[in-house]
């Protein structure tokens, strides 16, 4: 390690702080993360009980777990109000995040597997707080999301902020990003281990952050005793249930894991796929968007208003086999309820609005398991004699499956509702789900492994870069997309962007020159694009410190630059007759696609996109 931090330039990533003393800032990060989770839980409460018990007078479940109890309605309900609260949370919520922060619209845990890979731990200050205004909107207006998401980028906001005050490397930026979003999720969860799994393992698909895992359990546990401390030290979700104690059950265990894979598949197709197809093809203005999106929510919800909001109280009544919102929890109910959810968060989270998929998860898979349970009890009762099981085991499947977290879903749900017990069925659903869930995942950021991420670039050999230089990595393999004129007026320089999929361009004048960098990225959600895209040339959106290479610089030189900046292409320059020529870039997938040939089989060549 030592000597691959000499050689490629990465001593700095710690910034000349002793390592034992991230521990220390991880206890800070916690505390801090623990008082944010406090005041959004509280404004939450507050905000839920004034839009839903007293202006649409819906009787909500109790949660005595989260010691909230909802007063009595003091008349019959507003249904119609159901209708009209989503489409104004959707509007706020829009308002706030395409004004303020576009970055922060979604689920938030996916800005913050974003923020880790692609940005070298680095999250803008103003995004924790437009998260928490959005998502409150959303939630308490009805809106189907949870409030991991928002907490999530409070916790990483705090970490990245404590990161850049102590003029910390990147690697250490980011740690202190986990440790924040462990605190922030252990916190309002309840849950100091699962909280701290959970921010180490939704970052890859089939891997964990191991490096962020002691902060990341410092930080959760910090955090977790300063909530309880405020809130009591109770599980969230209270369970009476019947302990596993029959092996036959893991037959109808594993048939819950393939409903939770098979339903997984249909909330992540459709929640992508409703903001792709759908919302973003709608030729409205980008403010009305969201409204849409809740208005959709609202017709669901005005026939089944179970399926609005995080749903946990449900849950709980599930749990206690009692009446879901009145009515009787029958197979066919329960199933449909799952389906329902699905659809109203696919409308909430894909038109724009701000919050977690972590309760609509738990929300899913608590009605699926709570079917499954209520066909095996009916078809044999003596194996299956309690429903109520099912009902957890469901919750940590449907997760584990979505998210690629098993380890991270089942230990969350074991300290949810306490029952420890249900470990051995939560362990083979999980595997279940995630065996056949492995292809896709409900967080777009999300990378396969360490291996696929800059955030780690220390841990490759550097010996099999170094002799290799651009120059040679380069030959054979060219490419255009990516390289525009500066004199290109921004509307054209935006449709380039949609139809090539790139937004990190270089430009090149018409001496074959290297005029700068642009990342649209960086001009957010701009509505004056139609006004001022005439007006505006693709030179004025120069921004970035223009930086480059030569073709006798080697691969490590380039992963160096990678590994703190935003920019997905690195410009490769050669001197010709006193000029500097724009021969091409080379971006960091290039060089792990020629790391993993050099490494299997060292005569293979790279891609490398050039022009």
């Amino acid at each position: 390690m030592k000597n691959i931090l000499r050689y490629g330039g990465l001593q700095g990533l710690f910034a000349g702080i002793n390592p034992r003393t991230i521990y220390l800032y991880s206890i800070v990060i916690g505390l801090l993360s623990g008082l944010g989770a406090i005041v959004f839980n509280e404004l939450l409460h507050a905000a839920v009980g004034v839009t839903m018990e007293t202006w649409a007078r819906l009787p909500l479940p109790p949660m005595p777990g989260e010691g909230v109890s909802h007063a009595e309605s003091a008349g019959p309900p507003r249904r119609w109000l159901l209708l009209l609260l989503p489409v104004a949370g959707g509007l706020i919520s829009g308002l706030l995040v395409k004004t303020f922060a576009p970055e922060a619209e979604g689920t938030g845990t996916d800005g913050y597997i974003d923020a880790f890979h692609n940005k070298a731990g680095s999250m803008r200050r103003r995004v924790p707080l437009v998260k928490s205004l959005a998502t409150l909107a959303t939630i308490s207006s009805g809106g189907s999301a949870g409030k991991e998401g928002p907490i999530a980028q409070i916790g990483a906001g705090i970490g990245s902020a404590v990161g850049r005050y102590l003029k910390m490397g990147a690697r250490a930026r980011r740690t202190m990003m986990v440790a924040g979003a462990a605190g922030g999720l252990g916190a309002i969860f309840r849950a100091p281990l699962g909280g701290a799994l959970t921010a180490v393992e939704v970052l890859y698909k089939e891997d964990l952050e191991t490096d962020a895992l002691m902060p990341a359990i410092l930080s959760s546990v910090t955090a977790y005793t300063l909530f309880c401390s405020v809130n009591g030290f109770n599980h969230v979700f209270s369970y009476g249930g019947e302990s596993f104690h029959t092996p036959v059950q893991l037959l109808f265990y594993a048939v819950l894991g393939l409903a939770c894979s098979g339903a997984g598949f249909l909330f992540v197709r459709f929640l992508h796929g409703s903001k792709r197809v759908f919302f973003d093809r709608l030729p409205l203005n980008k403010y009305l968007i969201p409204p849409i999106g809740g208005l959709l929510v609202g017709i669901v919800g005005f026939a089944y208003p179970q399926a609005m909001g995080q749903g946990f109280g449900y849950v709980q009544q599930l749990i206690f086999d009692q009446p879901i919102g009145g009515v009787h929890a029958t197979v066919g109910f329960l199933a449909g309820l799952a389906m329902l959810k699905i659809a109203t968060t696919s409308f909430t989270i894909s038109s724009g609005g701000s919050g977690g998929v972590f309760a609509p998860s738990l929300f899913i898979g608590a009605m699926l398991g709570g079917s499954v349970g209520a066909l095996s009890n009916q078809l044999f009762p003596t194996i299956v004699p309690d429903v109520t099981p099912f009902v957890v085991v469901g919750m940590g499947a449907f997760f584990a499956g979505v998210a690629n977290a098993p380890i991270a879903s089942l230990m969350m749900v074991c300290e949810l509702t306490g029952a420890y017990e249900l470990l051995p069925p939560l362990m083979v659903v999980a595997l279940v789900a995630l065996v056949t869930s492995r292809r896709w995942s409900i967080y777009a950021n999300q990378v396969d492994n360490k291996f696929a991420t800059k955030a780690h670039l220390w841990e490759m050999n550097p010996n099999i870069l170094k002799r290799v230089t651009i120059g040679v990595a380069m030959r054979g393999i060219y490419d255009q997309a990516g390289i525009i004129s500066p004199d290109l007026p921004l509307g054209q320089v935006e449709s380039i962007a949609r139809e090539t999929g790139e937004t990190d361009l270089l430009l090149q004048n018409d001496r074959g020159e290297l005029c700068g960098l642009v990342s649209l990225g960086d001009l957010g959600d701009r509505e004056d694009v139609e006004h001022l895209g005439s007006l505006v040339l693709a030179l004025d959106l120069v921004n970035r410190r223009t930086v480059s290479l030569s073709p006798d610089d080697n691969l490590i030189r380039a992963l160096e630059f990678f590994g703190d900046q935003e920019f997905n292409k690195l410009p490769i320059v050669e001197t010709v007759n006193g000029r500097d020529k724009l021969l091409g870039y080379i971006r960091y997938r290039d060089i792990i696609r020629f790391y993993r040939r050099e490494h299997d089989a060292p005569d293979s060549q790279p891609m490398i996109a050039a022009k």
